[in-house]
């Protein structure tokens, strides 16, 4: 048969295995992109969940007077009667940086730093 034979027949079989190749390819990446994204959306739910147990312990230990008391405290900054609050400026909790750690920038990092400040990022 002179069709087999033919530079077109090839050419054009050439074309349709490249085509279906190259689906081929894209469903492959399709399928790790989803997979990688099943992974990640399992990991989050795992860490919701164990989030979820100790915000349920949490709860459960509200029944006591003293621990509601802490947590209202802790959460709404309260005070009883009679006692005294200090207020501290947040420059006080958060340490400023020292003259080794400003010098053991690299050049890149404070480079970076300048075009940050420079576009005010």
């Amino acid at each position: 048969m002179k069709v087999f034979s033919s530079k077109w027949f090839f050419c054009l079989l050439a074309v349709i295995l490249l085509l279906m190749a190259w689906l081929l390819y894209k469903q492959l990446i399709a399928k790790n992109y989803l997979q990688t994204k099943l992974n990640n959306l399992e990991a989050k739910v795992s860490s919701l969940d164990k989030e979820n147990k100790l915000l349920e312990q949490e709860a459960e230990g509200l029944d006591d007077p003293d621990r509601l008391e802490e947590a209202s405290r802790r959460l709404y900054v309260l005070k009883k009667p009679g006692e005294q609050a200090m207020v501290m400026p947040e420059e006080l909790l958060v340490p400023s940086p020292t003259p080794e750690t400003v010098s053991q920038q690299s050049f890149f990092g404070a480079f970076w730093q300048k075009i940050k400040t420079f576009f005010s990022f």
